[in-house]
């Protein structure tokens, strides 16, 4: 190792052991090598913007602000309504419509955060009121809560395709299956849970009429129509499409009188403010690529992995575990910031279709998302429904176990990513 990567990462690990953000820690640990090795200073703010500027990223804050006044006025409490109307008849149908509430809501805001926050606190008092225990909604909610990126509008596969140049729209259309094969393993596991008695087998919880539901619920039901369809059939672009969506969004909230201009400048503000941190970790992982670039760090993983194993399907096992693990202590954009500038290089040597690729990323670290010890979203579930980290994570075990066997047949199937984009070309 050279003495400019042993600064980089000696930089990188103070500041990590600091507390600094993970996009300052990137940065400036990236910068400290091209000081080291005596390029032109001007070449850290060049590389920077290099990705930075990408007139897809105008979609990013969009869809985020859409989502936030979907949720903020309350019209996604009529998709809660809804679910339950179709599913209560289930085992556990309370629980059912919490992971369908999940699924519907997905195709609206694209993040997984937001989606588990205000569904927890929809879901909470109807479940505790039937019997279920707080730290099951918590871990319910966060289990369901990641098919929010992988389901389109995806913000995670717009950053996706932004890194490693591929389509955004075959991106969208290869999350939808995926995305539904994951809802429906956590919802075997359930109906499992309920039979061994561990969370209530019937509800009594009063639902609207399915007439009812149903007519409340289809201004909202559009939206993702508007959105996927839109850009599927050419209507308009990625961009284009976030802002329908958010004009959308906005005129239901007004017209029903749902949100005040105080709600919606400070959720403008919180939109601005995620924003920033996003194009903040773009930038640095834009140097850190260049870095590795420099240091032939992907041909060497390249020839490692070869060395390993020339077996594509041993090496997507790697993979897997690889960002199964980062997915447990990094935020999904910067594990991807990292991680896809290293890794494609890689698959593409083996064959593996990028857009598939892509799903496997998003899936991977996704899980992550709701596995200790960080668990981003079992933390915020639990703290919005009051209950101790440690008990939600006794219960999403089981969630945890049934997405990685969903995981295994995307990995293993490809045709459930590539199938429709196969169609639609």
């Amino acid at each position: 190792m050279n003495e400019a990567m042993a600064l980089l990462l000696l930089v990188g690990g103070v500041l990590l052991l600091l507390g600094a953000p993970i996009w300052a820690t990137i940065g400036l640990a990236s910068a400290s090598y091209i000081w080291v090795q005596g390029f032109p200073t001007n070449l850290i703010v060049q590389r920077m913007f290099n990705n930075m500027d990408s007139f897809l990223l105008l979609a990013v804050p969009m869809f985020m602000l859409a989502g936030e006044v979907m949720n903020t006025s309350g019209l996604t409490a009529r998709l809660l309504d809804l679910a339950h109307v179709l599913l209560r008849r289930l085992r556990a149908g309370l629980a059912m419509a919490n992971l369908g509430t999940n699924m519907m809501m997905a195709g609206i805001s694209g993040s997984a955060l937001a989606d588990a926050s205000a569904l927890t606190a929809l879901m909470k008092p109807k479940m505790v009121e039937q019997g279920y225990r707080a730290s099951f909604v918590a871990a319910l909610t966060a289990a369901g809560s990641i098919v929010a990126p992988i389901i389109p509008p995806s913000i995670t596969f717009i950053l996706f395709s932004v890194l490693a140049d591929v389509s955004v729209i075959d991106l969208f259309m290869a999350g939808i299956l995926p995305g539904v094969v994951i809802v429906v393993f956590q919802m075997f596991t359930v109906n499992i849970l309920s039979r061994r008695g561990r969370i209530p087998a019937h509800d009594a919880a009063p639902a609207l009429k399915t007439g009812v539901a149903l007519r409340r619920a289809i201004p909202v039901l559009i939206l993702p129509i508007i959105i996927v369809g839109g850009i599927r059939g050419g209507v308009f672009t990625p961009i284009e499409g976030a802002a329908v969506a958010l004009a959308y969004a906005l005129a239901l909230a007004v017209l029903m009188r749902r949100i005040r201009a105080d709600q919606l400048l400070h959720l403008s503000w919180d939109v601005a403010k995620g924003m920033g941190e996003i194009l903040l970790m773009i930038g640095s992982a834009s140097l850190l690529a260049w870095v590795i670039v420099a240091e032939q760090i992907p041909a060497g993983v390249a020839s490692t992995m070869l060395s390993v194993t020339s077996d594509p399907l041993m090496l997507l096992i790697i993979i897997n575990v690889l960002l199964l693990l980062v997915g447990m202590v990094l935020d999904n954009f910067a594990a991807m910031v990292i991680f896809v500038p290293i890794l494609m290089p890689v698959v593409q040597q083996y064959g593996i279709d990028p857009v598939h690729f892509g799903v496997i990323v998003n899936v991977n670290l996704m899980i992550g998302s709701i596995t200790p010890p960080v668990g981003l979203s079992l933390f915020v579930t639990s703290r919005v429904a009051g209950v101790s980290f440690e008990s939600s994570v006794k219960e999403i075990l089981p969630f945890i176990a049934a997405s990685l066997l969903a995981l295994g047949v995307i990995t293993y199937v490809p045709a459930l990513s590539l199938a429709i984009p196969g169609l639609l070309k």
